[in-house]
């Protein structure tokens, strides 16, 4: 099945997809939120792209997108895990883009917010607290492990990753190193 495609083909989609994913990273980033003000008429103007340039079939292809980008954020949005926002954002890159450059922007996204996560998590790690803690399950190792774990008490907090950045650093991901995307890599480890 060929996956390729060459978002340099499309410039009015690829000029919308950036516009989107810059304006609701820079709204994510500053007030938490994606607006629908943003996510709707993305979603409008990847259908009506879709429509002008292709037809029937580009609006199959629209939907194709729409539902491989969004149907993860969807079940995380289930799961508690991201906003409605961030469900609303891929889903309309999805259908500007089309099937397999949605699929491509929406795993490079996700390395990118796996990225994010790390280093936010290390940013937020009191290091003493850390070390004494793993020298304390050391020490406790010995009597075993239940009463090591003992230590191990996660510390809870509400932090989660900005996930407009992380699709504005997926699609610029995908339209500058266009050898080197998720889909692209896996590609061409199989042509070999």
């Amino acid at each position: 099945m060929d996956t390729t495609y060459d978002l340099t083909l499309m410039p009015a989609a690829a000029a919308l997809a950036v516009a989107c994913t810059m304006t609701a990273a820079v709204l994510d980033h500053r007030h938490g939120h994606i607006p629908n003000a943003v996510t709707y008429p993305c979603l409008l103007g990847g259908f009506m792209l879709a429509t002008i340039s292709g037809g029937l079939a580009g609006i199959g292809l629209a939907f194709a997108g729409l539902l491989a980008a969004g149907l993860i954020f969807i079940i995380a949005f289930a799961a508690g895990s991201c906003g409605g926002g961030d469900v609303k954002l891929m889903a309309a890159l999805g259908a500007i883009l089309g099937l397999w450059p949605a699929i491509d922007v929406t795993l490079a996204s996700l390395m990118a917010g796996g990225v994010i996560a790390v280093f936010s998590m290390a940013r937020r790690v009191q290091w003493s607290v850390l070390a004494r803690t793993v020298g304390l399950f050391a020490l406790l190792l010995p009597a075993g492990f239940r009463d090591a774990a003992s230590v191990l008490k996660p510390r809870e907090t509400q932090h989660t990753v900005r996930f407009g950045v992380a699709a504005a650093l997926g699609l610029l991901w995908c339209l500058f190193m266009p050898d080197f995307t998720p889909l692209s890599l896996v590609s061409n480890g199989n042509a070999r």
